[in-house]
């Protein structure tokens, strides 16, 4: 910050920009440039500070404003600030600072050196904010998040139970019933209950998932058709199965074909399935 002169470039003289500095909503303080303990010592402070801290100039003036400081200012942003000013950079930060009565409140710094003719740092200048609202605000923005990121752990852990209950259930009971089945019936029967089976197996893998996207669109019978087209069945075989006929599996096909997007006929609708 460059020193004060009777005139600025702009024609503001030093009465107005006293003015300016009395008005303003921030606290505003003025140092010495020691910044060693016990210094550096207050010499102004505008009527600002004293609604914010409490504090009256003539408590103030002469002593540091380390007497803001107490047990929760945290002692790395202060180190920041030291090391800031000893290079002679501007400082911004936030830290928890005492009012008169002992209350905590967030205080935002800018903090950056009044300089002379040839360039010496002849003071400090600290502009102040009350941010404790906006600090609370802030942190119960983080609880939220918490609790939220908390919640959606929560559910996949319970969707993981699901479907490691499913797959219990899918392996212990329902796969060693279609086996025995499997001993009895036709071959188109014994066709069928491999596809049963390996649909079940399907359920807590990609394919049972995938098929059944809203983006997908198929209809119950579309996805018991389309697991048996995975699995190599033929149009008449699909149709003894479920009791239609090879037409209707057909048009099945092609409005399978069409949910998915498969437009090249070249593609192989089994392959396809397959890769999903």
């Amino acid at each position: 910050m460059n020193s004060y002169s009777k005139k600025s470039g702009s024609g503001i003289d030093d009465a107005l920009l006293a003015s300016v500095v009395c008005f303003s909503e921030d606290s505003i303080i003025v140092t010495t440039t020691e910044l060693a303990p016990p210094g550096p010592q207050i010499i102004y402070v505008n009527p600002a500070f004293t609604r914010m801290t409490g504090y009256e100039p003539d408590e103030v003036l002469g002593k540091t404003p380390r007497i803001l400081q107490g047990p929760n200012t945290d002692i790395n942003v202060l180190k920041r600030l030291r090391a800031a000013l000893e290079k002679g950079q501007v400082f911004f930060g936030q830290a928890i600072n005492y009012r008169k009565d002992g209350t905590e409140f967030w205080n935002e710094w800018h903090i950056e050196a009044i300089r002379g003719d040839q360039d010496e740092i002849t003071h400090y200048i600290a502009i102040q904010r009350n941010v404790t609202r906006r600090k609370e605000m802030e942190d119960a923005l983080v609880r939220k998040n918490a609790a939220l990121t908390e919640i959606l752990s929560q559910i996949e852990i319970e969707k993981q139970k699901i479907k490691d209950n499913v797959r219990a259930n899918v392996e212990e009971v329902l796969i060693p019933a279609i086996k025995k089945l499997n001993r009895k019936g036709s071959s188109l029967d014994k066709k069928y209950l491999k596809v049963l089976e390996k649909s079940l197996m399907d359920l807590t893998g990609s394919f049972g998932t995938n098929v059944s996207q809203d983006r997908l669109k198929l209809s119950p019978r579309e996805i018991e058709i389309a697991n048996m087209i995975k699995n190599g069945l033929s149009n008449k075989e699909i149709a003894e199965a479920v009791h239609i006929s090879v037409k209707t599996v057909e048009t099945h096909r092609n409005k399978i074909r069409k949910k998915l997007g498969i437009i090249n006929k070249d593609i192989n609708l089994t392959s396809y399935m397959q890769s999903v």
